[in-house]
């Protein structure tokens, strides 16, 4: 038990990590299952364990050695994952740590999340010493069995600035203990995290030795038949059609949400124009934007991102896209021209917005009523590795499943550039932005919904005209800056055709993301029928054909 983190989140949430360090030799652990209400993995030599969540989502971690480095005795009494596992079993934990014999029991410290509150308990071999911390703010713990007092410091001033420079609540903590992973005899063997949101708890594990057989051993095709995220659309939605069928039925149109935003072309189911729909938005709140026609003379194109005062690097992409298809960032002119004569269809070029987070916000509001509503948020890690001054980009690629499915195009994008060995501690973004197909990671940070962020979200959304249904992708610096509305930019606007993309999130089931598409396929449905009434015209059928055509042809311009 090397490494702990403690990371809070919205509405009492919070994420445990673990790094567990053992001989390698050692046989590895029992994943984690229920054992009489209590969720764990199991060592399987002495049956103890060193993380746990209860099922009223508390949950503790342990840790060998209190305060400093102590000496072993030849034998003790009891295992500490025995003593550990008495503790979470008990009604009232932080009572049982107490109250237990430690007598010849070697030093442990128990990090226990109780009710919402957060304490560091430790047995130094002579006495108990409880200490209540700040649940509100980040924490990391080292095993003083295993590092020094420079280690932790070092360990300590890496994860302040970590957890300062980015959103901790929206992941990315498996990739700060992926880097500090303990290598040789004694070796980091799993990570685990406890994750709490919204009262509800999981345990999610990850097996450190497994995860060198990505290295070939793991084929595309297997890494996309266990993870139904990456399964055909057509798979995933066998299921919602049927639904979506039902809904037409009522409302006597297979086309009936084209109401549903009236001032965006096909209420942006597809087909829609980024240019178009940046107009309807107020001034300020999206990046700088340039519209260009194919095979527009250069000379005006750079004139034009001069007089608008672009820097270097920009954003290019098709102004009627999908899928995150030709969306480019381009360093430097010679990049700019190149994309510009390959383009096929018309293009934007934008600002580069460098804030360090980004979400999708799903937004609604039904036509009449005063307020909207936030109905999900979808967090964003983007494509990235961090380097541990050793290992090739390529190499650090495939420790991750999900960037092994990006190979192939990240060859083709940067090519040598993956064989080089960034240094430690650097970290490479690949993909400039967060979309799920360009190997982005989407977490659910829907506990993140407040009422502050819904009134900033909706007074924004209301100044765009008759818009009603559709998710804003949102780059910006903090939450607290975004909840004052400050410091951020709306990438994008997406209108009918917009997913829930927060049941991405690799903890949802797919049973969860048919609840959740049904739940929006409905409000959906709502809108469109409530403007409709207003006598908004819905779609005729042969027009949505031509709809469907017309983006098959787009589709096949914007993918070469």
């Amino acid at each position: 038990m090397c490494v702990v983190t403690f990371i809070p989140g919205g509405r009492g949430g919070y994420r445990l990590t673990s790094s567990r360090d053992e001989r390698v030799s050692r046989p590895r652990a029992i994943p984690p299952k229920r054992y009489a209400g209590l969720i764990y993995p199991m060592d399987p030599l002495a049956g103890g364990s060193w993380i746990g969540l209860k099922g009223n989502s508390d949950a503790g971690v342990l840790l060998n050695g209190a305060f400093t480095k102590h000496m072993r005795l030849v034998q003790y009494r009891r295992s500490r994952g025995l003593v550990f596992l008495d503790i979470m079993r008990s009604e009232e934990p932080l009572d049982e740590f107490k109250r237990t014999v430690l007598k010849d029991i070697e030093p442990f410290t128990v990090i226990l999340v109780i009710g919402g509150r957060l304490f560091a308990c430790r047995w130094d071999g002579v006495g108990r010493h409880v200490e209540e911390l700040d649940a509100g703010r980040p924490h990391i713990w080292s095993s003083v069995t295993l590092y020094d007092e420079a280690d932790r410091v070092r360990r300590e001033t890496q994860f302040e600035g970590w957890s300062r420079g980015r959103d901790p609540g929206a992941g990315g903590v498996l990739d700060f203990h992926r880097k500090e992973a303990k290598r040789g005899e004694v070796a980091t063997v799993s990570i685990t995290t406890v994750e709490v949101r919204n009262g509800k708890g999981k345990v999610r594990y990850m097996d450190m030795g497994g995860e060198g057989g990505l290295k070939g051993k793991r084929s595309a095709l297997m890494i996309r038949l266990r993870h139904w995220e990456y399964w055909p659309f057509s798979v995933v939605y066998a299921p919602v059609f049927l639904y979506w069928a039902w809904l037409s039925l009522r409302a006597r149109s297979l086309f009936f949400f084209s109401t549903a935003n009236p001032r965006i072309t096909n209420s942006g189911f597809l087909m829609e124009s980024k240019r178009q729909i940046y107009g309807l938005m107020p001034d300020g709140v999206y990046p700088k934007t340039i519209y260009c026609k194919k095979d527009a003379a250069f000379g005006g194109l750079i004139r034009r991102i001069g007089e608008l005062g672009l820097a270097y690097p920009v954003m290019a992409k098709p102004d009627i896209g999908q899928r995150g298809l030709s969306v480019k960032l381009l360093a430097d002119e010679c990049q700019l021209v190149l994309y510009a004569k390959r383009s096929k269809v018309d293009f934007l070029v934008q600002e580069y917005i460098d804030y360090p987070l980004e979400i999708g916000v799903f937004y609604y509001r039904i036509p009449g009523e005063e307020k909207g509503r936030i109905s999900g948020i979808v967090g964003k890690e983007l494509l990235s590795v961090m380097g541990d001054g050793r290992s090739t980009v390529e190499a650090l690629l495939r420790k991750n499943e999900r960037y092994v499915l990006q190979l192939p195009a990240l060859r083709q994008g940067y090519g040598r550039m993956l064989g080089s060995v960034p240094a430690e501690g650097e970290v490479l973004r690949l993909a400039p932005y967060g979309n799920h197909s360009r190997g982005a990671k989407f977490l659910d940070c829907s506990d993140r919904i407040t009422p502050r962020l819904e009134a900033t979200i909706d007074a924004v959304c209301r100044r765009i005209p008759e818009f009603y249904f559709g998710r804003l992708d949102i780059r910006f610096c903090s939450w607290p800056q975004l909840e004052a509305g400050e410091a951020y930019s709306i990438i994008e606007l997406n209108g009918a055709g917009s997913e829930p993309t927060h049941i991405y999130d690799p903890g949802h089931s797919l049973v969860f993301a048919w609840r959740e598409i049904r739940r929006h396929l409905d409000i959906l449905f709502a809108i469109s029928r409530a403007n409709a009434r207003r006598g908004h015209v819905v779609m005729g059928f042969w027009q949505g054909v031509r709809m469907l055509r017309a983006y098959s042809k787009h589709e096949k311009l914007i993918s070469g």
